[in-house]
């Protein structure tokens, strides 16, 4: 059997059953389907392994890794998943998030000429979409979020660590992504395509999951839908523009030594490339 073009990992732990069969649901609606999709358990309990196991019976490409909890993030256990690893490429997904259809394939466009690359995100705000925020300048200012980001499996088994214990008082993704960052094969690159729903957890300990079921469980049929889907793409768009424009209004604000005026065609070409081509896709 040939090695699929896509591993993804998707870590979840104790009582997040209830949101798997969406997060799961948004990988296997992928236009890419040539993957391998590997759940991390950080300590699930039983309903969760339950839902794990449902999911595993009706895709071979599923397959469950169950550990016990883990004092942090279960980091280590990613480390040893990963050596498992068939794909040319690797993906993550958060459990509470959502892919879009397109995500695997811009990814995967990405990383024909980098090792490191992530997409946008889109981040829910009163239940519409809101571009998220990249510094594509400075691939060290860019927000990496965990769900977004792909790397070639490759190059990950270069690193001098892979995934390990975090410090307190740090984010896992940024202490794993500084790896890769200051490595010197690094060939990164912070792309402008929105492929991801993100839900922010917020204040510990964040939504139930109960809560959290019924936010993607809305949005995910949403996604299901074009025109709908359209509509939110459209708005989050319009949203974006506006704030650029009141930003350019205002020749008091400076940004590196020059006034918003004298960027904003750049950030508007910018914008307006990766609008069309989510219009295509």
């Amino acid at each position: 059997m040939s090695s699929p073009k896509f591993t993804i990992l998707l870590p979840t732990s104790i009582d997040r059953g209830l949101l798997l069969p969406y997060s799961v649901g948004s990988v296997q609606n992928q236009s890419i389907q040539d993957f391998e999709l590997l759940i991390i358990g950080d300590g699930v309990n039983d309903f969760t392994r339950g839902v794990i196991q449902d999911l595993q019976s009706k895709d071979s490409r599923i397959h469950f890794f169950d550990f016990p909890k883990h004092p942090r993030r279960g980091e280590e256990n990613r480390h040893e998943v990963l050596k498992q690893a068939k794909g040319k490429y690797v993906a993550y997904l958060c459990d509470r998030d959502l892919m879009l259809p397109n995500h695997l394939e811009t990814l995967g466009h990405y990383l024909q000429d980098s090792n490191f690359a992530s997409t946008l995100n889109y981040s829910i705000v009163n239940n519409n979409l809101r571009l998220g925020f990249k510094n594509i300048e400075d691939p060290r200012s860019a927000s990496w979020v965990l769900s977004c980001v792909g790397h070639s499996l490759s190059f990950y088994m270069k690193l001098p660590f892979g995934w390990r214990t975090t410090p307190k008082g740090i984010y896992t993704d940024e202490y794993m992504w500084s790896q890769f960052l200051d490595h010197p094969e690094c060939k990164p690159f912070s792309g402008l395509e929105p492929t991801i729903l993100w839900f922010k957890r917020g204040d510990h300990p964040g939504l139930s999951s109960e809560e959290r079921m019924k936010e993607l469980s809305g949005w995910f049929e949403i996604i299901k839908n074009t025109g709908k889907l359209a509509i939110k793409k459209d708005k989050a768009f319009f949203v974006a523009l506006s704030a650029l424009e009141l930003q350019r209004k205002n020749h008091f604000i400076l940004l590196k030594g020059k006034s918003i005026k004298g960027i904003w065609g750049i950030l508007y070409r910018k914008l307006k490339t990766a609008y069309s081509f989510n219009k295509r896709s």
